[in-house]
């Protein structure tokens, strides 16, 4: 009998980002994507969200290789992370592949790198993995056809079906309608855009439009969008040209994504080249295009610096324009929104994503996602790639598209299917769930420090030092005490001098050989200390204590 196939997802069934899938069979496995998610409140020095591995941990001769559907830092940020403890074979499409290559180097990882082709089909240990060429908002996304001992399964990544894509390479409909024929297992869908209704707009609708607002701007254009979106910066690109402007890029990501880009042949731009920042002084201010970073109004980003007048060498006057080309990632709305504040002071025309149609999703809507279930014909069915409501919407829409709500599954980080036969079960729920990396990068944040994080940010800390001689037990000097966050400068030195006390009085409780005992004394001027600032101003301020032996 064929060995049973288990489905683990480890991130992005609960959430948008954090995308992780591992697929296992016969003491085997592969992750579909290794993704990051940026924390919808940045602080406590949290800057990225990696997915918990404990479960592959606990099995360490389990996985294979990491097979990526695309390049979105949600589907490869964390790659790096996982070679480090699982230095496996990663396999994607050529521009995933390079962008993780780039990281790989920063990261000082080494890993062995395979690009798949579309059409052609790979052996991982008992799968065979075959990539299927879909349209995104990044080039070279593709779905995966998963060959295992129980059938197909069939992972779209994230899709969507547009009819006029700028490189005019469609998702390929025929192949799933191929695989559909032959027999699919199993459809795991992507469900970012379940709730929008109709079809998602094509990507080359936008380039029209941004021609339109070139050509009627008198000043500068500055143009910010998602720095992997190769065929928005073609078009940005395109329509710079029609109108006779020289184009500038400005930031980190954009700068690489344009020469690699390039380097790939990706990207066509002019045959003379881009120009720098600094000749844009030279040319009439109607005769430029900048592509800057930082349309999700990040702090260090370049359009950030330029609202706020601190871009040496770029300003922002009355008649320039500025093109938000692209979404607002939810979480982002506060940066963002002060910098389009910062800009419309200093007199720039701002125009913004899907509502000045210059920018269209890259997930598909409701009735392409309908296309896909019909397409596939799938014995079973999961909802991926999504926040809970919108999986259980996606999941409302299989039924809706004729399939059995026996056949079709809602599960979350964690939650384990496995297939056997004609037999589908959950299985046991193994550990998942979010590893919050130090804005350092140098290692993972724990429970308890973040903890300690939100504490000292809601209710400060105090310090503590006293002096006891380590025979006797006398207190030899202090307590001094250190208070940052807790009081207002009108009463610190008061609750000062009643917090000494309180130290004082909670040591002269104790025995001299407790004193004595520099861990006894520390707790015990910590619990006096707590039951006081409790007590007197309802707060729980961080509380050090310092013995020092004499």
């Amino acid at each position: 009998m064929a060995e049973p196939v288990r489905i683990v997802p480890l991130g992005g069934l609960g959430e948008i980002g954090l995308n992780m899938l591992v697929v296992e069979t016969g003491g085997a496995a592969i992750a579909i994507d290794c993704g990051v998610l940026f924390p919808e409140r940045p602080g406590l020095g949290i800057d990225l969200l990696l997915p918990d591995i404990s479960y592959l941990e606990s099995r360490p001769d389990l996985l294979r290789a990491v097979v990526l559907t695309h390049g979105h830092e949600d589907h490869i940020g964390a790659v790096p992370r996982l070679l480090r403890k699982f230095p496996v074979p990663v396999f994607g499409p050529r521009l995933a592949i390079e962008l993780v290559r780039e990281k790989l180097r920063r990261a000082d990882v080494t890993a062995s790198l395979e690009v798949i082709t579309p059409g052609t089909e790979i052996a991982i240990g008992p799968f065979t993995v075959e990539a299927i060429h879909m349209t995104h908002s990044i080039i070279d996304a593709c779905a995966l056809a998963i060959g295992t001992p129980q059938g197909t399964i069939l992972h779209s990544g994230d899709f969507k079906l547009d009819a006029t894509p700028v490189d005019g390479r469609r998702a390929d409909t025929d192949r799933i309608a191929e695989l559909a024929r032959r027999g699919v297992l199993l459809l795991l869908s992507d469900s970012t855009n379940v709730e929008s209704e109709g079809e998602c707009g094509s990507e080359s609708s936008v380039g029209p439009r941004l021609t339109e607002l070139f050509a009627k701007t008198t000043g500068r254009v500055y143009v910010t969008t998602f720095a992997s979106h190769l065929h928005r910066l073609q078009q940005v690109v395109d329509a710079s040209q029609a109108c006779g402007r020289e184009i500038a890029v400005a930031g980190r990501g954009i700068e690489e994504s344009t020469r690699l880009g390039g380097e790939l042949g990706y990207l066509k731009l002019p045959r003379h080249g881009l120009i720098g920042t600094d000749q844009l002084e030279a040319l009439p201010r109607g005769a430029s295009t900048v592509v800057i970073t930082g349309s999700q109004g990040e702090p260090n980003s370049a359009l950030n610096r330029l609202s706020e007048g601190q871009f040496r060498g770029l300003e922002v006057v009355p008649g320039d324009g500025v093109v938000f080309s692209s979404r607002i990632i939810p979480g982002n709305e506060r940066p963002v929104h002060a910098v389009l504040n910062r800009l419309s002071r200093r007199g720039a025309e701002i125009h913004r994503g899907e509502r000045d149609h210059v920018h269209v999703s890259g997930h598909a809507h409701r009735d392409e996602l309908r296309t896909l279930i019909q397409l596939a014909r799938p014995r079973y069915f999961v909802p991926v790639h999504g926040e809970y409501r919108h999986l259980a919407e996606h999941r409302r829409l299989a039924l809706e598209s004729g399939m059995d709500g026996a056949d079709c599954f809602l599960l979350e980080d964690g939650d384990v299917l496995e297939i056997e036969g004609a037999s589908v079960r959950r299985s046991e729920r193994v550990v998942a769930g979010r590893v919050a990396l130090d804005g350092t990068g140098e290692g993972d944040v724990g429970p308890e420090i973040l903890r300690e994080r939100r504490h000292l940010s809601e209710d400060g800390v105090v310090v503590a030092v006293v002096a006891i001689h380590a025979q006797t037990g006398e207190l030899t000097s202090g307590p001094e005490l250190i208070m940052r966050g807790v009081v207002g400068e009108v009463n610190e030195a008061a609750v000062r001098e009643e917090a000494r006390q309180v130290i004082l009085a909670g040591l002269r409780g104790l025995t001299p050989e407790s004193r004595a005992d520099v861990i006894e004394a520390e707790d015990g001027m910590r619990r006096a200390l707590k039951r006081y600032f409790s007590r007197t101003l309802g707060r729980r301020p961080l509380i050090v204590p310092h013995v020092f032996e004499l």
